[in-house]
């Protein structure tokens, strides 16, 4: 384990200090447009645009990848981050952050793309499972760390934006000094939606879900929770259990996926995301640390749709086809990411803030009927024909690289 370690970190410590920014960033725009008076459509919009972004740069950016160099495009992608970041400290205007969260989005996919190549030509394919690992380990918990960033410094200042501009600054250091090999991005073009849904419809719905989900806990959660009136400690604290509750509990549940059908534990999970998405609607104005306690559930329920419904379709596939499938469903949950944000301000519009989680109740719930209708028109697939579960970040297309169920 140590050789691995030695040899995984530098990547993985540039991924921690730049995901520590990203966290803190996505989190704070959405506080600091609230208290600018945007309203929650204007804060959708911005969410889409940035997942656009994030869509685009995970097929597009290997591109210039393969032009320029590995290593001169992460530092690329970071500096214009950092410079798009400072920028919407300085200009608090909607066009103006249009523009900067495309910019936004289109380079941490690029960041992503870097990072993962330098795993993914590291990783021999005997111990890509235990890099996978650590890389989900290291980014949910860079991720939610971030989110307690927010309480270091005034967020009505530039300051804020000055961190995470530094953040991704200081992430070019490591992966700039490393002497390993530049790796080669292959390309990411992936099964067609017609194909994919012919070989699992379930898993095409689900990780389309996960995004309507996801991108909205992201997004606008944080919305919901200064419209509370409460401190931005508790919008740093609820994001960060939210998190923390995907890192903790996707590899549980998916453990348990190995031992039963994997479509009836989509089932169950759903609709548990669906309970716990009326729990927090009803412990949200008057009970706070039973509230907490959700969201660490939710997170951890939720985020684990994208992995399930991934290892789901992999049960259908040969190991061949594994990679281009999963880069497939990774497009059908990068849609979902950009439609989620724009559909929750008619559900905020019409039934006030709680509207939140009555959509997160309506999408868990259509996709639990979804589910349960698909698994009385298929054959279940016996349990000891399912592939084993891996955990599955869910940024860019190169990390369904180091997925071990693809050896040959």
């Amino acid at each position: 384990m140590i050789p691995i370690v030695i040899q995984i970190f530098a990547p993985l410590l540039s991924l921690i200090v730049f995901t520590l920014g990203s966290g803190l960033l996505t989190t704070l725009l959405t506080v600091r447009l609230h208290m600018a008076g945007s309203g929650t459509w204007m804060i959708g919009i911005l969410t889409a645009v940035y997942y656009f972004g994030l869509v685009v740069g995970s097929f597009f950016s290997g591109n210039f990848i393969r032009r320029v160099g590995h290593i001169r495009i992460y530092a690329t992608f970071a500096s214009i981050l950092a410079v798009a970041t400072i920028l919407q400290g300085i200009f608090l205007n909607d066009t103006v952050w249009l523009i900067l969260r495309f910019i936004s989005g289109y380079c941490i996919a690029g960041l992503y793309i870097a990072i993962e190549s330098w795993l993914l030509v590291i990783a021999e394919p005997k111990m890509r499972g235990t890099i996978l690992s650590l890389y989900m380990i290291s980014f949910y918990a860079a991720l939610g760390g971030g989110q307690f960033l927010l309480n270091v410094s005034d967020i009505n200042t530039i300051v804020p934006f000055c961190i995470v501009g530094m953040l991704c600054s200081l992430s070019i250091v490591p992966i700039s000094m490393t002497r390993a090999t530049c790796p080669s991005v292959e390309d990411t073009n992936g099964l067609s939606f017609r194909q994919l849904y012919k070989i699992s419809p379930s898993g095409v719905i689900g990780c389309f879900a996960a995004g309507l989900i996801s991108s909205v806990i992201y997004g606008l959660m944080p919305l919901f929770i200064k419209q509370l009136n409460l401190p931005d400690t508790f919008v740093a604290l609820t994001m960060g259990l939210t998190i923390f509750g995907a890192m903790f509990l996707q590899y549980p549940l998916g453990r348990i996926s190995d031992f039963f059908e994997r479509r009836k534990v989509l089932i169950v999970v759903s609709f548990v995301s669906l309970a716990i998405a009326v729990l927090l609607m009803l412990t949200a104005y008057h009970l706070p640390t039973l509230f907490l306690v959700f969201a660490f559930i939710f997170g951890g329920a939720s985020f684990a749709l994208y992995p399930l419904s991934i290892t789901h379709t992999c049960d259908y596939l040969s190991r061949k086809d594994i990679i281009i499938a999963t880069q497939g469903l990774l497009l059908a949950n990068g849609i979902g990411s950009i439609i989620g944000p724009i559909l929750v301000p008619g559900f905020i519009d019409v039934m006030g803030p709680l509207g939140l989680f009555v959509y997160f109740g309506f999408v868990c719930g259509l996709l639990g009927l979804f589910f349960s209708w698909r698994r009385t028109k298929t054959s279940k697939t016996p349990i000891e024909e399912q592939g084993e579960f891996v955990t599955m970040p869910r940024t860019s297309p190169v990390v369904t690289g180091l997925d071990p169920r693809a050896e040959e």
